[in-house]
C-alpha cells in the first residue's frame, strides 16, 4: 500500500484481500450494504483432469469501520463465472454461457436453489463472455459480451442474437431479452448517470469513454454500415467504470466517470461536458496510481458509504492470448478489494433498507446517493404492486414543486413504475413536457418502453422531434423507428432542419435505413416527395437499393445534390454505380463547360474507382477521350491516362506513347502504367523497348514493374540485364518490389536469376528488399525460398546478424536481465523513432503513430520484459486480439490482405500495409479469411547492435511508467506534418517566402511526424527548407476538431520565434502563448519555425482547455 499515489484530499486502505477474497472479476453491491464478488482461479481455463469451483463471494465490514470483517462463499463449483448482480431474492450470475438466479432459501448464506434464467450466449473466448453485470435506474437489467461471441439466445418472445460485442437489456419480471447497443472489442466498463444515460468503456479499445443510447453501434460490430467512435480518442484501454455522486465526495468532482487503466496500475477520471446530443470528455488528474505491477484494477464502485471500491485482480500477468497460459507468472490465488476515501469529509450513514416501509423507501429515491436510490427501487420492484402504486401516488402529490430536483423526483417515480410494469400515462406526459430536457429525453425512452400500451406513441415521438434541445431529439429519432409509417418518415427527416451533430446523424441514418420500405418508392417515383433535396438526399444515401443509386446519379448529374453531401454521393456512386449511373458522369465530364475544373477531377475519380475496384465502365469513344486529353491541364491528364489504362484503350496507345515524351513525370508515369494495363502485345512491345533502352533508368524501372503484370518472364531477363548494370539502390529496390507483389512474378525472376547472376551489391538489396517487403505467411513459400537461394549465390547473403534473432528461453531470460541492469531507455526511444525501424509505421504511442500494430502507450506496465522480447523475435507467436491478418479473395481472383477494420452489411473495411483503409464491396468477395502470421517482419532488429536491441528494450519496458515515458492527460499535439520542399509550398499555395506564411491557407504537409512519449517533437526530426530568399524555416501542422466554437488556446515551448495561424489568421503569441476564436470543424494549425535562431531543442505544443466561452476541441491522433 505504501507504493500507492493517491490524489491530493483522498486516501486509501484495504478494504479486504486474500484468503477473504481471491481472483475477483467483477463486485456489486446488495440492500444490505454487502459486496458480492464473483471469483475465478481457474482462469483463463480448466486444465486437464482440475474440476470446476470458482466462487461467489458475500463479503462484509459489518461495524463499519472500513475493513472488511466477514467474507462468506455463497456459491461454489462455478465455471468461469464473469459477472453477477444481486436482486429478486438472490444472485444472478454469468456463469460462461449461461445465465443462472441462485437463491438462499433458508437463510444459511449458501445457495441452496439454482435456477436457469437464460442459455445460448456464446463461448468465442474466456474474457469475451458476457459480463459486467448492472441494473439501470429503469429496474431493467445490463450486461455486456465481446467482439469474439455470438449469441443465439432462446426466450419466451423468440431468438434474440448478437453477434460481436454489445450490450444487452434484460427485463426480470417479463423476460424480455434485446440488444440495448453493438460493438466494442472488449467492453467491461458500464454505468449510467441519475438521469438514466449510459456509458462504456472497453478493455481492447483505444477511445476511453463510449457514450450509448438504444442502438448505438461501435466498431467491430458485425454488418455495421455506420458506427460511432468513443469520446477519448488515443486513450488507454479501461475496464469497469461508475460516476463519483454523494455526500462524501467533493461537489467539484460529482458526475466525474471513474474507471481503471489496469494495464498503466491506474484509476482514470473523466471529466464531461455536454454537447449537442452527447458529450465531450476529457482526461482529469488520476485518483491512484503505483509502479507496483502486480495492481491490476478490474471493477471499480462507488460503495454505500460514498467511498469508492476497486476490484484488484492482482497479478503481473494480465494478458489472455498474448502470454502463454501455463506461464508460471500468471497469480490464481491472490485478490484485493482497495477502498478510496475524502480525508476529512464524513462517511455516508447508509441505511437498512431492507427493513424499510414502503413509504420510507419512496422517501429513500430523493437521495443524493446513488446507491440508496437504485436499491429502493430494487427491492420496491419485488413489493405488492397495489401498495406500491397507492403509496407512489400520494408520495408525487407531496412533492414540492420548487425543489431544484422536483422533475428528477418524478422521474425516479416513473421508472418504479417502469419496473412494476405499470403503464402510467399522466406521470410520462407531466415528464414529457418538463422544464429540465434530460428529465424529457428520459420519460421519452420509457414511452418507447411502453409503446404497445400508448396508442399516441408516435404522435407524441413527432412532436419531440421539434424539441429545442438535441439529446430529446435523439432519443425521438432511435424511439421513431418502431413506426413503418409516411408520418414517422416525414418527422425524422425534419431533424435536418435544426442543429445536427455525429450521434443524431447516426441515429438519422439508421431510422431512415430501417424506414425505407415505407419512403423509397414513393421517393423513386417523385423525387421532390420530401420537399426538399436536403431531406431527399440525405434519405437515398441511408439505403442500398439500386434503384436509389441510380437516382443519386440522375440528381448529381443536374447538380441537384447539395455541397454538403458531395462526397458521400460521389463515393456510393462509385462503390455502387451502374454502368448506365457511371455514364451520366462520364457525359459531365467530357462537357466542354466543365474543363479543367474541380468537379471533372472529382467525376473522373469516380470513374477511376468504379474501374479499379469493379472493373466497370461507361459508355464513351476513343475519339472522345483524345479530345478531352488535348484540352486537360496536368492534373485531368493523369487522371484520363489513368482512365484509358483500365478501360484497355489500346487504340490510344499513341496517344500514351506522345505523353510518355511531352509530360511531365506525373504524366509519364500515368501514361506507363496505362500502358502496362492494355495487355496487348503493342504496349508490351513499347514497354519492353523502353525496359531495355531508354536512357533513364527509373523509366526502365517503370517500364518494368508494368511488364511484370502481365509478361513477367520479359520483365525479369530485362530486369536481369537492368541489375548488372548496378542501377541506384532505390531503383534496385523498386524494381524488386515489383517482382515480391505476387507469388507467380516472385518465382519468375527467382528461375531467370537461378542461371544468369548479378552483382553481389546489387542481390544484397534485393535480399534485403524481401526482409523488409515480402509478408510473413509468403516466405515460407517455394518461390520466396527460391529467390532466397538466388540471390544468396549472387553473393546477396546478408551480413551476419549483430543481434541474434533466434533465442531460446535461457537465453531471453538473461537478455531480460541485461535491459533490466544495463538498459537506457532514453537512447531506446532514439532508436524506436529511427526511420530505418520503421516502428512509427505500425505502432502508435497515445493514439499518434501507425495504427497496423497496437498502440504502445502503456506496453510496459502490461508485458513482462521476457515477453515484449519474444514479441520482437517472433511477432507470428503472439498475435493480439483484433489484429489477426486477413485474406480477402475477390471474385476476379485479386487477393488484399490487411486488418479487418468492419465488416460492414455492403462492404468489408481492411487496413492495408501502407495503413490505408480500403472498402470493398460485399459483392465482389469471394471469401474472407483469417491467415497465420503478423504484418511485423521478422528480423527486423537483426541489424541492431546487441546493446542497441537491449536499449530498445528497456524504452518498451518503461512505456505506461511514470516520468518521461507516461502518456498523461494533457492535451499535447503528438501527430504532426511537415513540409519538405518549398517549391511545393509555392506551387500548391502561392507562399512567396517565410514573411508571407501565416497569410496562406495551407493544406496537409506530406511528411508525418510524430512527438516523443512526453510530447515534444525534436527540431531534429523536423526537416529544414528554404524559400527565395534563402531564408531557413521549418513549416509543421497539426489538425485539431473544433467541436463547439470558441476561443482556442495553445501554448508553444521550445521555440522562440515563431509564426502560428489557422486558415490564413495569424495567431498573436506572447511567451508562447496565444489564442483565436475557431469555428466547429477539423482545421489545421499551421507552425512556422524559423531555423536560424532555432537549431536544437523540441517543440511542445500544449492545448489550453479554458473557461466556458473557450472552444472545445480534439487533437486529432492517428497516422
Amino acid at each position: 500500500m505504501d507504493r500507492f499515489q493517491v490524489a491530493e484530499g483522498f486516501e486509501v486502505n484495504l478494504f479486504a484481500t486474500d484468503p477473504m477474497v481471491v481472483k475477483p472479476i467483477q463486485m456489486n453491491w446488495d440492500a444490505q450494504g454487502r459486496l458480492w464478488v464473483v471469483s475465478s482461479t481457474i482462469y483463463p481455463h480448466l486444465k486437464p483432469g482440475e474440476t470446476a469451483n470458482d466462487k461467489i463471494l458475500v463479503i462484509e465490514d459489518t461495524d463499519r469501520d472500513g475493513i472488511a470483517d466477514k467474507s462468506t462463499v455463497f456459491a461454489e463449483g462455478l465455471f468461469t463465472p464473469t459477472g453477477l448482480l444481486p436482486g429478486d431474492g438472490g444472485v444472478y450470475v454469468a456463469n460462461s454461457t449461461e445465465i443462472l438466479h441462485l437463491k438462499d432459501t433458508n437463510g444459511d448464506g449458501k445457495a441452496d436453489e439454482t435456477k436457469k434464467i437464460l442459455s445460448g450466449f456464446g463461448t468465442g473466448d474466456t474474457h469475451h463472455l458476457i459480463h459486467t453485470f448492472r441494473w439501470g435506474p429503469d429496474g431493467l437489467m445490463y450486461f455486456n459480451q465481446s467482439i469474439y461471441i455470438y449469441s443465439h439466445v432462446e426466450t419466451p418472445y423468440g431468438i434474440r442474437r448478437l453477434e460481436g460485442g454489445g450490450v444487452w437489456q434484460y427485463n426480470t419480471k417479463t423476460q424480455q431479452l434485446e440488444v440495448f447497443a453493438k460493438g466494442l472489442v472488449n467492453p467491461w466498463g458500464l454505468q449510467f448517470d441519475k438521469w438514466g444515460k449510459s456509458f462504456l468503456t472497453d478493455g481492447a479499445g483505444r477511445e476511453g469513454i463510449n457514450y450509448a443510447f438504444p442502438g448505438a453501434t461501435f466498431l467491430t460490430a458485425p454488418g455495421a454500415e455506420r458506427i460511432l467512435s468513443g469520446l477519448n480518442p488515443g486513450q488507454p484501454k479501461h475496464s469497469g467504470l461508475d460516476i463519483i455522486s454523494g455526500a462524501h465526495m467533493p461537489a467539484a468532482l460529482s458526475g466525474s466517470l471513474i474507471t481503471n487503466d489496469f494495464r498503466a496500475n491506474r484509476v482514470n477520471r473523466f471529466v464531461l461536458e455536454e454537447q449537442g446530443s452527447g458529450f465531450v470528455s476529457k482526461q482529469a488528474d488520476d485518483l491512484l496510481w503505483t509502479d507496483h505491477i502486480g495492481f491490476r484494477p478490474v471493477d471499480i464502485l462507488m460503495g454505500p458509504d460514498g467511498a469508492i471500491y476497486i476490484a484488484d485482480w492482482y497479478n503481473p500477468i494480465i494478458q489472455h492470448g498474448e502470454v502463454d497460459f501455463f506461464d508460471a507468472r500468471r497469480d490464481q490465488q491472490h485478490g484485493r478489494i482497495w477502498r478510496i476515501t475524502k480525508k476529512d469529509s464524513p462517511l455516508v450513514k447508509y441505511p437498512d433498507l431492507q427493513n424499510k416501509t414502503i413509504p420510507e423507501l419512496l422517501e429513500a429515491l430523493k437521495s443524493e446517493e446513488n446507491w440508496e436510490r437504485l436499491q429502493a427501487k430494487l427491492i420496491l420492484k419485488n413489493k405488492d404492486e397495489k401498495e406500491v402504486k397507492d403509496a407512489l401516488s400520494k408520495w408525487i402529490a407531496a412533492l414540492e414543486t420548487s425543489n431544484t430536483e422536483y422533475e428528477h423526483h418524478l422521474l425516479e417515480a416513473l421508472w418504479i413504475h417502469q419496473a412494476i410494469g405499470d403503464v402510467n400515462v399522466p406521470l410520462l406526459q407531466k415528464l414529457l413536457t418538463a422544464q429540465n430536457p434530460e428529465a424529457r429525453a428520459a420519460a421519452i425512452r420509457v414511452l418507447v418502453h411502453w409503446k404497445e400500451n400508448i396508442p399516441e406513441t408516435q404522435s407524441l415521438l413527432v412532436t419531440a422531434i421539434k424539441d429545442n434541445h438535441a439529446t430529446v431529439r435523439l432519443e425521438a429519432i432511435v424511439g421513431i423507428a418502431n413506426f413503418k409509417t409516411m408520418e414517422a418518415t416525414v418527422a425524422t427527416l425534419s431533424a435536418l432542419d435544426q442543429t445536427m451533430d455525429v450521434n443524431l446523424d447516426f441515429a438519422l441514418w439508421h431510422t431512415v435505413n430501417n424506414l425505407s420500405p415505407v419512403w423509397l418508392p414513393e421517393v423513386l417515383k417523385n423525387p421532390t416527395y420530401f420537399g426538399d433535396m436536403d431531406k431527399t438526399i440525405f434519405a437515398l444515401n441511408t439505403v442500398s437499393d439500386p434503384k436509389s443509386t441510380s437516382l443519386l446519379a440522375e440528381l448529381y448529374s443536374s447538380n441537384k445534390v447539395p455541397d454538403k453531401y458531395l462526397e458521400l454521393v460521389r463515393e456510393k456512386l462509385a462503390k455502387y454505380g451502374t454502368a448506365e449511373d457511371l455514364t451520366k458522369i462520364y457525359l459531365q465530364v467530357i462537357n466542354p463547360a466543365l474543363a479543367n475544373t474541380e468537379n471533372q477531377l472529382e467525376d473522373l475519380e469516380i470513374l477511376y474507382k468504379a474501374a479499379a475496384a469493379r472493373k466497370l465502365e461507361p459508355q464513351h469513344t476513343s475519339s472522345q477521350l483524345r479530345t478531352l486529353l488535348k484540352e486537360a491541364n496536368e492534373s485531368v491528364e493523369v487522371k484520363v491516362l489513368q482512365l484509358v489504362g483500365m478501360w484497355k484503350k489500346a487504340d490510344l496507345l499513341d496517344l500514351l506513347l506522345q505523353k510518355n515524351v511531352t509530360g511531365n513525370e506525373e504524366v509519364r508515369k500515368a501514361a506507363m502504367e496505362a500502358m502496362g494495363k492494355l495487355d496487348d502485345e503493342g504496349s508490351q512491345e513499347v514497354l519492353l523497348t523502353m525496359a531495355k533502352t531508354h536512357k533513364n533508368e527509373s523509366i526502365r524501372v517503370l517500364a518494368i514493374s508494368q511488364l511484370v503484370k502481365t509478361a513477367p518472364e520479359k520483365a525479369a531477363d530485362a530486369a536481369i540485364v537492368l541489375l548488372t548494370k548496378k542501377p541506384s539502390d532505390t531503383d534496385t529496390r523498386n524494381l524488386f518490389a515489383a517482382f515480391l507483389s505476387s507469388n507467380n512474378a516472385t518465382e519468375v525472376l527467382a528461375n531467370t536469376l537461378s542461371s544468369t547472376g548479378i552483382p553481389s551489391e546489387t542481390a544484397k538489396i534485393g535480399r534485403k528488399a524481401m526482409q523488409e517487403l515480402l509478408p510473413l505467411h509468403r516466405r515460407t513459400k517455394d518461390a520466396a525460398i527460391k529467390l532466397k537461394d538466388a540471390l544468396e549465390a549472387s553473393g546477396g547473403v546478408l551480413p551476419p546478424e549483430k543481434m541474434p534473432q533466434q533465442l531460446d528461453n535461457r537465453q531471453i531470460y538473461a537478455l531480460g536481465q541485461e535491459v533490466k541492469t544495463l538498459g537506457d531507455p532514453v537512447i531506446g526511444e532514439a532508436i524506436y523513432r529511427r526511420q530505418s525501424m520503421m516502428c512509427q509505421n505500425c505502432h502508435g504511442i497515445g493514439g499518434a503513430g501507425g495504427q497496423l500494430g497496437p498502440d504502445l502507450s502503456s506496453l510496459g506496465t502490461s508485458l513482462p520484459v521476457d515477453n515484449i522480447i519474444k514479441s520482437i523475435l517472433e511477432p507470428t507467436e503472439s498475435i493480439k486480439e483484433g489484429f489477426e491478418l486477413q485474406k480477402i479473395t475477390k471474385n476476379d481472383g485479386g487477393i488484399l490482405m490487411g486488418y479487418l477494420i468492419n465488416d460492414g452489411a455492403r462492404e468489408v473495411v481492411l487496413r492495408d500495409m501502407a495503413g490505408n483503409e480500403n472498402g470493398i464491396p460485399k459483392s465482389q468477395i469471394k471469401s474472407l479469411e483469417k491467415v497465420p502470421g503478423s504484418l511485423m517482419p521478422a528480423g527486423i532488429t537483426a541489424s541492431l547492435e546487441k546493446q542497441d536491441f537491449i536499449n530498445l528494450v528497456s524504452y518498451l519496458s518503461k512505456l505506461g511508467s511514470n516520468g518521461d515515458f507516461r502518456v498523461t492527460n494533457e492535451k499535447l499535439v503528438r501527430r504532426w506534418k511537415a513540409a519538405t520542399e518549398f517549391k511545393v509550398l509555392r506551387k500548391d499555395a502561392g507562399v512567396d517566402g517565410w514573411e508571407s506564411l501565416p497569410g496562406n491557407n495551407l493544406s496537409q504537409m506530406p511528411k508525418g511526424l510524430y512527438s516523443k512519449v512526453a510530447g515534444d517533437l525534436p527540431l531534429s526530426d523536423i526537416p529544414t527548407i528554404t524559400d527565395n530568399n534563402d531564408k531557413k524555416f521549418s513549416l509543421v501542422q497539426f489538425e485539431v476538431n473544433i467541436l463547439k466554437a470558441g476561443e482556442f488556446s495553445l501554448k508553444l515551448t521550445g521555440v522562440d520565434q515563431a509564426k502560428v495561424w489557422v486558415s490564413g489568421n495569424e495567431i498573436s503569441l506572447n511567451k508562447g502563448t496565444g489564442a483565436t476564436n475557431l469555428s466547429v470543424g477539423k482545421q489545421w494549425v499551421n507552425i512556422a519555425i524559423d531555423r536560424e535562431k532555432a537549431d536544437e531543442g523540441s517543440l511542445k505544443v500544449l492545448i489550453i482547455d479554458g473557461e466556458a466561452n473557450s472552444a472545445q476541441s480534439q487533437v486529432i491522433v492517428g497516422q
